[in-house]
């Protein structure tokens, strides 16, 4: 069940602010559940899918993410609930550490593609004046 803040309307009098009433707080209602999802496949191999569903005690579970041409994807879970919204994040991308942050569990695994890691090349010196 769901309430919304009381409202308390304010007024100028002689300058002074001051509280008019309260407007009356609206009545309980149950959140309405839903859920949809979709999955889409565009011309050059990259996939993106999302899912989300709310129950009746309006909790919302859900799901994102994307697969390139490559192999490189990510894939996000949530729940949102009375304890707040809470993720766990697989993927392969290349330079993404296990660690947990702000209720986000992190789930990096090897990439299956090759990529090369970027270095800085000192080597050669700037040819600028």
């Amino acid at each position: 069940m769901y309430r919304s803040n009381s409202v308390a309307r304010m007024a100028y009098e002689d300058g002074v602010l001051s509280e008019e009433s309260v407007l009356p707080e609206e009545q309980l209602t149950n959140p309405v559940p839903y859920n949809f999802q979709y999955n889409h496949k565009d011309n050059f191999g990259n996939i993106q899918h999302r899912e989300e569903n709310k129950n009746e005690d309006g909790v919302i579970r859900g799901s994102y993410g994307y697969r390139d041409p490559m192999g490189m994807y990510r894939h996000v879970s949530y729940i949102a609930d009375a304890n707040g919204f809470h993720a766990v994040l697989r993927t392969n991308e290349p330079g993404i550490e296990n660690k947990n942050s702000a209720d986000v569990a992190v789930v990096a695994q090897l990439p299956s593609f090759p990529y090369r890691q970027s270095r800085q090349d000192t080597s050669q010196k700037d040819n600028y004046r």
